[in-house]
């Protein structure tokens, strides 16, 4: 990244074209994997398909703007790797994508009502069983949907979360290689 700074543009459009090349690129396999959610029972909806891919997309920008972060402060490449992935993995792993939210201490479900991870997962989760028929039972335990006390949270609010934030993580990092070194 610190080589592309010597290009005779600004600074901000090299930071903003990484950020939205790496969430294209993260997006694109992203896509592969849905290719392969047939085997597993989900429905080539188009509207499904569409509606996961530009939450993938949203997603996708915002991980990939915290990555610009870190690197903006991390000079060693190696560093960079380990910090990227000690930063990411309790994300991924809070969020509820590999594992279900129900029946946590009250500690971890604080934390994964702060990790943005988490209102990413929600709308692609409650996506996918909208176009399944699955028993109301089943589906309450599946795809709860977050809450905040008694209130649950909007799929469009989770997304909207997940943007801004990506967009704060983008105006950092663009504020962060406009600094003289």
């Amino acid at each position: 990244m610190r080589e592309m700074l010597v290009a005779p543009i600004p600074r901000w459009a090299i930071v903003s074209g990484k950020t939205l090349g790496g969430a294209t690129v993260a997006t694109l396999q992203g896509m592969l994997i849905l290719v392969l959610a047939g085997g597993a029972g989900v429905p080539y909806n188009p509207v499904l398909l569409v509606t996961l891919i530009l939450e993938l997309l949203v997603l996708s920008f915002t991980l990939t703007a915290l990555g610009v972060v870190l690197a903006s402060r991390i000079k060693n490449m190696q560093a960079f790797m380990a910090v990227n992935q000690l930063v990411l993995l309790p994300l991924l792993f809070l969020s509820g994508a590999m594992f279900p939210l129900a029946n946590l201490p009250t500690w971890l479900h604080v934390l994964t009502r702060i990790d943005p991870v988490t209102y990413a997962v929600d709308p692609m989760r409650r996506a996918v069983f909208e176009h399944l028929s699955v028993a109301p039972a089943v589906l309450h335990v599946l795809s709860p949907g977050l809450t905040w006390g008694s209130w649950t949270v909007s799929v469009g609010m989770e997304v909207g979360l997940v943007f801004v934030l990506g967009l704060g993580l983008l105006g950092v990092a663009i504020a962060e290689f406009n600094r003289d070194e």
